[in-house]
Formats: structure tokens, sequence, C-alpha cells
């Protein structure tokens, strides 16, 4: 399951492309959303199977290496540390069997050697290196250190990763979650606890829809009720994403009668601290509270659940 707040960044993303592209008929969009929501899903399942490919890489140099008339042991060795690591395997059958992802690490080989570099330079994996045949347990030990070394802490790799996929930095704290919980939640490598894919039917993404939907047709009336509630109105002198963001959290206001107020304005708060303007954030918050004020005084903030009023 995407997490809600990735699915209100995908679809404020796809409102964006919608505001820079209003003669595109709006039902195209829907299908842009989806295809948000799907590369998520491809960037991790691409990303889990980086060590098999790196290890992949580094056989096929050994292999031309032994090749040589004159063989050079030293680079044999340079280039043996992911030979024992046989679960890496099970790793990239299983990313196969969950399906097609939509990049390509042949792409990206030419920074291999770099990586696998730095990958030796790292303490774990100097410890890790002197297992002739490490066990199970540390080479799941390894992979969790490899995973958490390159995309969190190694910014070369996340600037390329950046290169082919250009909202990478949006979606890395989640995808990076959901990687290191694979590896955590799975009682072995052998029988991994993939994330499974999103499809169009699921609640996340039917949601997704929807908040797209009655944001797009509401974008008027939404305009006016910020109007009310703001001195000096003036559409052009607010920044685009904060707009965005105030027609989305009315989208929750008044259409998801399920999600709490206080949620709501948390969640695009945090949004807005990420995605728009220094300044927004205090300006945004002013103007959420003040619309919900209004709209509870009318009595059109409607929820239902316990705890949800």
């Amino acid at each position: 399951m995407i997490s809600r707040r990735l699915v209100r960044i995908k679809t404020l993303q796809t409102l964006y492309s919608w505001k820079q592209s209003q003669e595109v008929p709006p039902a195209q969009f829907s299908k842009e959303l989806f295809e948000r929501l799907t590369l998520v899903h491809e960037c991790y399942l691409f990303l889990l199977d980086f060590p098999y490919q790196l290890r992949d890489y580094a056989i096929a140099k050994q292999s031309f290496e032994k090749g040589k008339y004159y063989p050079s042991q030293e680079k044999i060795d340079h280039l043996s540390l992911l030979n024992g690591t046989n679960l890496l395997d099970q790793v990239h059958n299983q990313v196969l069997h969950a399906g097609y992802y939509g990049f390509n690490w042949e792409d990206l080989k030419n920074h291999f050697e770099g990586w696998l570099t730095d990958l030796k330079e790292y303490d774990f994996a100097k410890d890790y290196n002197i297992f002739f045949t490490p066990n199970a347990d540390q080479q799941k030990e390894f992979l969790e250190n490899t995973y958490y070394a390159f995309l969190e802490t190694h910014e070369g790799f996340n600037n390329v990763i950046e290169e082919i996929y250009p909202v990478w930095f949006d979606d890395a704290p989640y995808t990076v979650r959901d990687i290191l919980k694979t590896l955590e939640l799975s009682k072995s490598i052998e029988n991994l606890n993939i994330k499974p894919g999103v499809k169009s039917f699921d609640e996340e993404a039917v949601w997704a829809a929807q908040m797209l939907k009655d944001t797009i047709e509401n974008s008027q009336m939404f305009e006016s009720l910020i109007a009310e509630v703001t001195q000096n109105w003036d559409p052009s002198r607010i920044a685009v994403m904060d707009l965005l963001i105030l027609k989305m959290t009315l989208t929750e206001f008044l259409h998801c009668p399920e999600i709490p107020v206080r949620v709501t304005i948390n969640e695009y708060l945090e949004i807005t601290k990420n995605y728009s303007t220094p300044n927004s954030s205090k300006f945004v918050n002013g103007i959420m509270d003040k619309l919900r004020i209004e709209l509870e005084s009318r009595g059109e903030i409607r929820k239902t659940g316990r705890g949800l009023k």
C-alpha cells in the first residue's frame, strides 16, 4: 500500500501539471496520476535489485580478468566482495516475478566501478569481507546496510537516480522505508515480503483519482472560498503551489468525511514546507485555519466516525 502522504504529493504534482496545461482535457490527468503512482513501485523494484546488478557487473569483470593471459589477482580480489552473497539471486528472481519495472541498469553501468569501490570503503563491508561463506543472517544484514548506505548517505548515487527519475528526491524517503521494511518484515530472503504494485481499483488509487477530480471540478468555487477569508485577494500573487495545496485542503475538508480536519491540516503543512516557498507555511496555515472556522460555522464540514468530528 502506498502511503497517504505520497498519494497527496503525487496528486499535487499532477494538479500542477494540470494548472500549467489547462488546454488539455482534465480526464487526461487521471491517467498521468496513475502513472505517477505506478512509477513509485517500479522505482522500488528497480532499487531493490541494485545489489544483484552490482554483483552481476563484478562477476562479469572478474571473468574477463581471469580470461587474460596474465590476470591480475589484485583486480579479481577487488571485484570479489559480493561473490558469496548468494541470496541476491533470490532477491533478483522475486523482483522479476513481481513484475516489469521501467528503468534499466544497463544505462548506469558506467557508474558501477565507482560504486563498488565506494561500497568497499564502508566499515560494514570491510567486516563482511572477512567471511568466506557468509550465512543467511550475515548476508541479510549486509544487504540492509548496503541499501541504507547508498539510498540514505551516498549523494552521488542519489544524484544519478534523480537523472533517470526526476522526482526521486520526492519519493526517496518513502521508497527507502519500503525497501528496508521489505527486508525487516521478511522471515527469509528466499521469501521476500515484496510490496505489491498499485492497481487502478486499489483504495489509495481510487482516492487519489477522486481527489484530483474533485479539486479540478471545484477549482473556481474553492478560489471564491479562499477569497472570502483572504484580505486583498489576488490569486496571481499567491504561489501556485500554495493555491493548489489550499484547494486540496478544501477537497479533504468537504469531500473526505473519513479524514479528520486536524490530520488534513498537518499533512498539508508538512507538504507546504517541502514543496513551496520558505514563507509559505505560515501563510497557508493561517488560511487553512480561517477556512476551517468559516466552513464549520456554516456546518459544511461533516466528518463521520468516532473521533473524526
